[in-house]
């Protein structure tokens, strides 16, 4: 019996494969979703708006407090005023010559405040800004759940290629042991050089396509590292598996729970409302309001008056403002506001009837993949007890090298197709889940949906 030697590029790839696995960090998919979540941009500019919402809220509730300053002023002048008056040439000559303008000091302490007593706008631009901060939550829900789902999806994906990876170097050592088989046989007489040639064949594509998975692999990997937004050539091994475990919901209670729990629609919901509140601003421009302004100071000519009551100066006043017209300004805005609540409420209907078909979508997925699973674990132990079988009876010379590979083949493709179920299953369970406005992460484990 004669040993084919290994090719050196694939020793090299075996070596560094064995040495990534042994140095590979244990990942589980809860701590990939937890990475992104925590490093991922989107995550940070939705949390980021919020804060700008949270500011706004702040600048809102200001026209309910009052304004306060202090302001202190120091001016030396001088004041020609009296001798442009028109008849001074009439005054005795004298008087004439007393009234020269000499400089002047004069020193200012003085405090004010405004305070909005009665407004129809104020309670209304609190309550937008309020509205707009839950529809900034909301945001930043769907924007977690966005990047969960992504990790998810990846870690998915690095399991499928693991998977196919096995399937490969499972593949690999039985093809090496047919041409073990096929060359013992020849070296018996009882095999045709051809037989020899045809199986070592198989074997060298067999290899090419295991580089292939090793590379599939690495994509994979490479994918859910940036994610993660870790370095693409991080070595991480998953810890977790596809699993299989029930849903308990229909495909009506997964609608209707969609339409109910979407964050996007929760805040366009609420960007509805803010509308409303906004246009309830505008109409509010055209209302009365009603304003206090005070003030108390010092005004003295040398600053040690300026403690001296006798110099003291002070001024309060109630202003109440009623708008007339505006020149149709405030229908204007109003108009636009209208239009504004409008588009919004397009918007809301358009994604609850693309809400409905992902759900119809996703469930259908599921049910496709379960019916599929099912039928691709019955043909893997088939095509493996073909395998066998097959083996066994070209040993005893009852069938051809071509039985085996055909049966080999199979073999393959009955795992792949299975993989495949696997890998359309966890995924589509993990998107209804976030259809649904669920974590996709602790809710995304829906087993075979009922029947519509």
């Amino acid at each position: 019996m004669t040993v084919r030697a290994v090719s050196p590029a694939l020793a090299i790839a075996v070596l560094v494969g064995t040495t990534i696995t042994a140095s590979a960090q244990p990942l589980s998919r809860a701590e990939a979703v937890a990475q992104a979540i925590t490093a991922h941009p989107q995550v940070k500019l939705a949390l980021e708006q919020v804060a700008v919402l949270e500011g706004r809220i702040t600048e809102a509730r200001a026209d309910a407090l009052p304004d306060l300053s202090w302001s202190m002023r120091a001016l030396r002048s001088r004041d020609p005023g009296l001798l442009n008056t028109p008849n001074f040439d009439s005054f005795p000559a004298e008087f004439r010559a007393a009234l020269r303008p000499i400089p002047g000091n004069m020193f200012d302490a003085y405090a004010a405040v405004q305070q909005t007593l009665f407004s129809f706008k104020l309670g209304h631009a609190v309550g937008a800004a309020k509205l707009a901060r839950e529809a900034g939550d909301e945001q930043v829900r769907f924007a977690r759940q966005t990047i969960a789902l992504q990790a998810i999806h990846g870690y998915n994906d690095l399991l499928f290629a693991l998977e196919q990876l096995r399937v490969a170097r499972s593949a690999i050592e039985q093809k090496e042991a047919h041409v073990n088989v096929a060359r013992s046989r020849r070296s018996a007489g009882v095999a045709t050089e051809l037989d020899v040639l045809r199986v070592e064949v198989d074997l060298e594509n067999e290899r090419a396509a295991l580089f292939r998975a090793e590379t599939q692999v690495a994509a994979a990997r490479a994918r859910l590292n940036t994610i993660m937004l870790r370095p693409i050539d991080s070595a991480v091994e998953p810890t977790d598996s596809f699993s299989v475990e029930p849903v308990a919901s229909t495909f009506e209670a997964a609608v209707e729970e969609a339409l109910a729990s979407r964050p996007e629609l929760q805040s366009l919901r609420l960007e509805l409302q803010v509308r409303d509140r906004l246009i309830d601003v505008s109409r509010a421009e055209m209302k009365p309001r009603v304003d206090l302004t005070a003030g108390y100071g010092f005004s003295a000519r040398n600053p040690r008056d300026l403690a001296d009551l006798d110099f003291a100066r002070w001024s309060a006043a109630v202003t109440a403002t009623i708008p007339v017209f505006d020149g149709h300004r405030t229908a204007g805005r109003i108009a636009q506001g209208l239009a504004e609540r409008n588009v919004v409420a397009q918007r809301i209907a358009a994604l609850e009837n693309q809400v409905r078909l992902d759900v119809q979508a996703l469930w259908d997925s599921l049910l496709l993949a379960e019916r599929t699973l099912a039928a691709a674990d019955l043909n893997v132990a088939q095509a493996r007890r073909a395998v066998d079988m097959t083996e066994a009876n070209y040993r005893l010379g009852t069938a051809t090298p071509l039985d085996v590979l055909d049966a080999q083949q199979a073999l393959v493709l009955a795992e792949d197709i299975r993989n495949q179920a696997l890998l359309t299953r966890a995924n589509s369970r993990a998107s209804l889940s976030f259809v649904m406005g669920r974590d996709p992460l602790t809710d995304g484990r829906p087993a075979a949906p009922a029947k519509r």
